[in-house]
């Protein structure tokens, strides 16, 4: 979902800090977090993909990006797995399915089990993404639902 000061909402913050010489964006404040900077080629994508065991921040730093992402997280069992298939999660994905366009200093938050993916449609070599990961950062934690690349 897009942030926006008026519109925060779960465990993401966007809380501006004047001082004299401008001002600051406080985004995560003593909390567990893993902070990255990614570099998306001109027309590339990260796969359509859900965490189980983290949120995701996206502060897009430059360049023009169309980002997807469900409207509701995707439904777990008692014990906190998804209990769907591939074809019934790709299917529940398309009717929860948002579109965005995204420009520099936009915010996204995705909370655990959201789907979501992000392109670069920029100009640039390479469209940069502030990605703070909130919650156990753990490479093995993504679900594919779709991705060029094979994975």
């Amino acid at each position: 979902m897009r942030i926006t000061e008026e519109g925060i909402k779960g465990s993401f913050k966007n809380i501006i800090v004047d001082r004299p010489w401008g001002y600051f964006g406080l985004y995560s404040d003593n909390e567990i977090c893993t902070t990255k900077i990614l570099y998306l080629k001109q027309g590339q994508s990260l796969s359509r993909q859900l965490h189980i065991k983290r949120s995701q921040f996206y502060l897009l730093l430059d360049g023009e990006f169309t980002l997807e992402y469900s409207d509701s997280q995707v439904p777990i069992n008692k014990v906190g797995n998804i209990v769907m298939t591939k074809t019934e999660l790709h299917n529940w994905y398309l009717k929860h399915n948002v579109m965005s366009d995204g420009f520099t200093g936009d915010m996204f938050g995705f909370e655990k089990r959201t789907v979501h993916r992000i392109t670069y449609i920029g100009k640039k070599e390479y469209g940069r993404v502030l990605d703070l990961a909130f919650g156990e950062n753990d490479e093995n934690d993504i679900i594919r639902l779709d991705d060029e690349y094979g994975r």
